[in-house]
């Protein structure tokens, strides 16, 4: 297959990001950074009382189940980006791209995991 994909060709000459090359990668690349977050930017004030006040049992034990999976399920998408994704392409600017989505996945599951933690 890496006859065929460029992406997979190997490339020992380009381990700097400039100049770029693969314009549409960093588009996506930079898109990606434009929506960062952080776990530090939600306020659960308001969450909490709505948990105790406004769901019935059944409905906390749903949401508790469902955030337990993506708390876990994050690590899976992880380690596939990281085993068949960064360690397979060689476009510098693919490489900036599945750093970042792996970052963006650690910031979900940390997430998930406040969640649980606080209700």
């Amino acid at each position: 297959m890496t006859q065929t994909e460029p992406i997979l060709q190997e490339n020992k000459d380009r381990f700097v990001i400039f100049p770029i090359k693969h314009h549409d990668i960093w588009e996506w690349y930079k898109k990606q950074e434009a929506c960062f977050w952080t776990a530090e930017e939600i306020d659960l004030h308001q969450d909490l009382t709505d948990w105790s006040t406004k769901l019935n049992d059944d409905e906390r034990y749903f949401i508790k189940h469902i955030l337990a999976f993506f708390a876990a399920s994050d690590g899976i998408v992880n380690e596939n980006l990281a085993e068949n994704f960064v360690s397979e392409v060689q476009f510098t600017e693919a490489k900036f791209f599945y750093g970042f989505q792996i970052m963006m996945e650690n910031i979900h599951s940390e997430t998930y995991s406040l969640l649980i933690d606080t209700y």
